[in-house]
């Protein structure tokens, strides 16, 4: 080489070898680390301030049922939003229409001979409005309780009846349209 011929020189991004990699590397890995650590310990504090507008406070009441015969303690669960002014709502006693104030059938789903009309029997001597007992299918499992809207607390009352069954809204409006709930019997009912 000549003197007007200069050697190669590493630029400024040239590496310093396999160490400064590793290093720059690890200092990467801690900054990520701390970023992450600093996020989550932000929510963890945001979550736990009550007075924050996006906590949410739950409170459990429970209402209990009454029918001539028995009371049924029933859990009820609601969740009230607080914003600046921590609030809370309670849950208050849904009034249970009598039974002769509520029309009820029974269907089969499970091919158990006469096992609705018995209990269409049962449900009458009980004072409930009752519709003619039919089949049913597909095959349920379990045994449901099927509600229309403004019936869930006479829904719950008929577990007395199927205390195996699940309680949930009717899922189709244009079955059964006399009744008020629908009590199919599925797997697992036994008289």
């Amino acid at each position: 080489m000549t003197d007007n011929e200069t050697k190669p020189s590493k630029g400024r991004h040239a590496t310093g070898g396999a160490g400064a990699f590793y290093r720059d590397l690890a200092m990467m890995i801690l900054g990520i680390i701390l970023v992450g650590a600093a996020v989550f310990f932000l929510l963890v504090l945001l979550a736990d301030n009550p007075e924050s507008e996006s906590a949410a406070t739950s409170t459990t009441g429970e209402v209990t049922s009454t029918s001539p015969e028995t009371t049924t303690p029933t859990s009820v669960a609601s969740t009230t939003s607080t914003s600046s002014t921590s609030t809370t709502s309670t849950s208050t006693p849904v009034p249970v229409r009598p039974p002769e104030e509520v029309r009820v059938v029974v269907l089969n789903s499970i091919g158990l001979a006469g096992a609705a009309g018995r209990l269409t029997n049962d449900l009458s001597e009980a004072g409930y409005q009752t519709l003619q007992a039919d089949d049913y299918e597909p095959e349920q499992t379990p045994s449901k309780i099927w509600f229309r809207d403004g019936f869930s607390a006479e829904a719950s009352e008929l577990l007395e009846f199927i205390s195996d069954a699940r309680i949930e809204v009717l899922p189709d409006d244009s079955l059964q349209e006399g009744a008020d709930v629908i009590l199919v019997l599925g797997t697992g009912y036994e008289e």
